[in-house]
């Protein structure tokens, strides 16, 4: 110990005297070279510090230097004696410049570390040559240099001494912690030597035993976890069985984060592979169970996946593969279906498009197949609304919502909303590319409401879903639809062309209202909001279809009407139906247009309601339609079926509203084929001109329906030449009258009927095409118009107009007296008057005689020919002029009592022609000009006329003679019409009369 003390205080002398001697330079010098050694860096520093520090310009004495120099060197050499004089010389060389500036002077090259500064200066002063002024000179700067640069570190190194003595004091406080370690160990080394000494070898035995007690627990601990490791895998797949995914997950995080603390043992190690297997093998079976919530969701299982999914931290990766799976099935299920219902061929060409695959359908098979594209679409539909469901009552990150603020919910949430958004418009676009290519046009009319009555439901279900209108889908079955009703009006009229060729023209029994009609029962409510003003018009007149009453309960309002039973009303199709069932399940094929496809629902567009049940709507028919023949309507098959395509026509009206001016428009295209399919048969016989019977109305129907209509039908024209040749030709039935009457009539009461649905078809109808059916209504009469020639026909025919003519030609007109005795012609003319009335008597025991229309037509024909017959008259006196008066005033009266009926219009066209006898000059003129405009006279009448009455100024009869020609001109110009045409060419008495 004393030895070690010994050598210890002589260390301590030899390093204290270093210290003292060497650590104030050292300490500058490795401050300065950053502890490198190298003297270029503690130069820059010297430089560095000298720029940084304001030094005067005077610097330290010559004194002070001097002293120093003394003081640090004792002895000088000669040397040294030439150099202080050397010294003088730069210091008067210097005395110019700063000290600032000479440090300033010094080239960066000597701070270079890797520089020769000799091998320099020699270069630079010997580059010109030897020159001992610039060698001096040179000399000179350098020692003014140096001697400037040696001043700068030396106050550099000054004013570092308090910091040297700093560094002291820390050496000395260091040196006595040195001491205290030293006497720590020398003390720790005797307690040792006394441990060593005083404990024995069965302590540390003791020692041992613990520590191997120790090592054995921790390797224990250690098999035991192993062991449950290896019982891991039976436990999941157990799990999994029981589709317990939360716990499952939870167990395999549970041993993965286990695995981790015994990575060393090489069991565990392929332990640890076998976890991960099981690990991805999980996951698969997850995903595969998640797949199958599209079409089959389950809430309990889909609620273990969830938790599951939240365990692996994967809810948001679930939700988008759910997303992925849905858009998936949308296209996958769709061509399954699709090929499910192709030929067997289309099978073996698995390469078609879906496309493709519906242009194949059969007819017969494009109905279940859309049912079953619609019924997987709800499916996978009401699934994907369970799903949003399900998340809207239940959070996943609940807490973390409340901790954050920010929550996975919230993306969820998102997700599915824009989700439902993505699956409407892929199964809107599968739908869409059905009804494109899909043969619908070929479909009966019944397929195609259900068709409606499907896309109708279909955009329902995806207001519901998800707010879409499914504007494309509307837009594409409206495309459709104009198709299908094109090629179905056409079919519709060839059928109206069927039951015309089959007509028999007998009235039927039991018919009063449209609403008696399967077709229109969908509108009985309808039409009680638009009740048309002639409804009531109609229940006053004699041939109303049902009195006041009637009609009030025919439109009684029924608790449906408020919507209070109505399914819609607090339910829709998500909460009525499930996956399991759907909106387009039992009764399609059957019992779809039984089917309130609006129940409850008041379209604003169609104006719907729903209906009243079957019991109670037949026992409202039962009220309304009791056997009251006051009430009964004359129809007959044809004018039947019309009102029945009507009917189907306005339920497709109710279903594509978009469409409705087309619709309604070809209604009244059948209004006008049945007239003219009626004129047609019935009006083309007469033995008189008809031309001047026509109405510019009825012209205007006739030729549009001849150049619209009747050029597309295939059957036209049909074969009436059965009836033309049996009923019309047969003087016993007065030539047809009967079947002329119901044909006439039962246009009648169907245009009737069609009035009533006035108020809901304008509803229907936008405001620029409101008008044009307003104007049709309004000109109802048309079908009394087409009365005219109709029974003209037979009217030409019961009076023997040649006879007539003939006896008229025998009379003496030239008379000097006047006559109380009527002419015998007048009495013949009675005579068939009489016998056409006592016919209509028998024929009113078949049918209603329409009196007004015949009684008027007779009145027509025999005026007309009463003014033939005066017209063919060549002289006459005034005595022939009463004589033409008495006779037709016995006539009138004879008529005017046996119909009934007053002829005011008739009289007149008579007795004017006869008054114009005593017309003077100018006012026959006049009156010749007036009948230019008028028409109501023929030619050939005028014109003998003229003759009889300017027998003796051949002047004035020439020229009346010429006024009339250029009014004969006129009225034979050829006419476009097509009626007036066809009349030209029949009997050759028209030419008489």
């Amino acid at each position: 110990m004393q030895n070690s003390k010994a050598k210890m205080d002589e260390f301590k002398a030899r390093f204290m005297d270093m210290l003292h001697k060497q650590v104030s330079c050292q300490q500058i010098y490795a401050s300065a070279t950053n502890n490198t050694g190298d003297p270029t860096t503690f130069l820059a520093f010297l430089l560095q510090t000298n720029r940084q520090m304001k030094i005067p310009a005077m610097g330290f004495s010559d004194y002070f230097i001097q002293t120093v120099t003394t003081d640090a060197l004792p002895t000088t050499t000669a040397t040294t004696a030439t150099g202080e004089s050397a010294e003088t010389d730069d210091a008067a060389a210097s005395a110019q410049k700063s000290d600032q500036e000479i440090l300033e002077s010094i080239e960066t090259r000597y701070y270079d570390a890797d520089s020769n500064p000799e091998l320099y200066e020699l270069k630079k002063v010997l580059s010109g040559g030897i020159d001992n002024q610039l060698i001096e000179e040179t000399i000179a700067q350098l020692r003014v240099q140096q001697k400037v640069l040696t001043k700068q570190v030396l106050q550099n190194i000054l004013e570092q001494r308090n910091a040297c003595s700093s560094e002291f004091q820390a050496i000395n406080e260091t040196q006595k912690k040195l001491e205290e370690s030293l006497w720590t160990c020398q003390k720790a080394r005797s307690y040792l030597n006394y441990a060593r000494t005083n404990l024995t070898t069965t302590s540390l035995e003791i020692l041992a035993s613990y520590r191997k007690r120790e090592v054995l627990k921790e390797v224990l601990h250690t098999l035991l976890a192993i062991k449950k490791l290896r019982t891991t895998d039976e436990e999941l797949h157990k799990l999994l069985a029981e589709h317990n995914y939360s716990a499952a997950i939870a167990l395999l995080l549970q041993c993965q984060s286990s695995v981790a603390d015994f990575m060393q043992f090489n069991c565990v190690q392929s332990l640890h592979k076998k976890l991960q297997e099981t690990m991805v093998l999980m996951e698969y079976q997850l995903d595969t169970v998640l797949n199958e919530m599209v079409l089959k969701f389950d809430i309990r299982k889909y609620a273990k996946l969830q938790e599951a999914y939240k365990l692996a931290n994967k809810s948001l990766i679930a939700m988008d593969q759910l997303h992925i799976n849905y858009i998936s099935a949308v296209h996958s299920t769709v061509n399954a279906v699709v090929r499910g219902y192709s030929e067997p061929n289309a099978e073996e060409q698995p390469k078609l498009l879906y496309e493709q695959l519906c242009e194949q359908l059969n007819v017969d098979k494009l109905m279940p197949c859309l049912i079953s594209l619609c019924k997987t679409f709800w499916t996978i539909l009401a699934s994907y609304y369970q799903v949003v469901i399900w998340h809207n009552n239940y959070k996943l990150y609940a807490q973390q919502e409340e901790a954050d603020g920010e929550s996975p919910d919230l993306y969820i949430q998102q997700k599915l909303k824009k989700g439902q958004s993505r699956i409407w418009n892929d199964i809107l676009n599968k739908v869409c590319l059905f009804l494109q290519s899909a043969k619908l046009t070929a479909l009966k009319y019944d397929q195609f409401i259900q068709v409606l009555s499907i896309v109708q439901r279909l955009k329902k279900v995806g207001i519901e879903f998800c707010g879409e209108q499914s504007e494309k889908l509307i837009a594409v079955m409206q495309q459709r639809s104009e198709e299908f009703f094109t090629r179905y009006h056409i079919c519709c009229v060839e059928e109206i062309c069927l039951f015309l060729d089959n007509e028999s023209w007998t009235p039927l029994d039991s018919f009063a209202h449209i609403l008696q009609l399967p077709e229109f029962r969908s509108v009985r409510h309808t039409l009680r909001r638009h009740k048309s003003p002639t409804t009531a018009l109609m229940a006053s007149t004699n041939n109303s279809p049902i009195s006041n009453n009637n009609c009030d309960e025919l439109v009684s309002v029924h608790s449906q009407d408020g919507g209070g039973s109505s399914i819609y009303g607090s339910y829709g199709y998500f909460l009525r139906f499930s996956e399991k069932s759907s909106p387009f399940d039992g009764g399609l094929d059957a019992a779809m247009l039984e089917e309130d496809i609006l129940s409850g629902i008041v379209d604003e567009a169609s104006c719907y309601f729903s209906e009243e049940s079957d019991d109670e709507q037949k026992s409202l028919q039962s009220k309304e339609f009791a056997d009251d023949v006051s009430n009964q309507l004359l129809v007959n098959n044809t004018a039947l079926n019309v009102l029945r395509c009507i009917g189907r026509y306005l339920q497709m009206c109710k279903l594509l509203h978009c469409i409705s001016p087309k619709i309604i428009f070809s209604m009244l295209e059948l209004l006008d084929f049945y007239a003219y399919a009626v004129h047609e048969i019935f009006g083309k016989d007469a033995l008189v001109a008809t031309d001047n019977l026509y109405t510019p109305c009825l012209e205007q129907r006739l030729r549009a329906v001849e150049s619209n209509v009747v050029s597309q039908i295939k059957v036209w024209p049909l074969n009436f030449s059965s009836l033309i040749n049996n009923e019309l030709a047969n003087p016993d039935t007065l030539y047809g009258l009967p079947q002329r009457i119901v044909a006439i009539e039962a246009g009648r009461s169907m245009f009737q009927q069609f009035q009533v649905l006035q108020h809901y078809l304008n509803h229907l109808l936008p405001a620029a095409d409101k008008p044009i059916l307003n104007n049709y209504l309004e000109q109802g009469e048309f079908m009394a118009d087409l009365a005219k020639p109709v029974y003209t026909c037979v009217t030409s025919r019961v009076i023997d107009l040649p006879a007539i003519l003939a006896q008229m030609a025998k009379v003496k007109w030239d008379v000097n007296h006047v006559t109380h005795q009527h002419s015998n012609y007048s009495d013949v003319l009675n005579r068939n008057i009489q016998s056409f009335a006592m016919r209509l008597e028998e024929i009113t025991k078949e049918v209603p005689i329409p009196s007004k229309h015949v009684w008027n037509s007779m009145a027509h024909v025999a005026t007309h020919l009463l003014v033939e017959g005066f017209s063919n008259v060549k002289k006459c006196s005034a005595g022939g002029r009463a004589l033409m008066q008495l006779d037709f005033a016995n006539f009138m009266s004879f008529l005017e009592l046996i119909s009934h009926q007053k002829y005011p219009q008739h009289r007149a066209y008579v007795d004017v022609f006869i008054k114009a006898y005593y017309f003077s000059p100018e006012q026959f003129e006049q009156w010749l000009e007036q009948q230019r405009q008028a028409d109501e006279y023929s030619a050939k009448q005028l014109t003998n006329l003229i003759q009889c009455i300017c027998v003796s100024d051949k002047r004035t009869r020439q020229r009346l003679l010429q006024l009339v020609e250029g009014t004969a001109t006129n009225v034979s110009t050829p006419s476009t019409t097509p009626q007036k045409s066809a009349y030209n060419s029949g009997s050759n008495l028209r030419s008489v009369i």
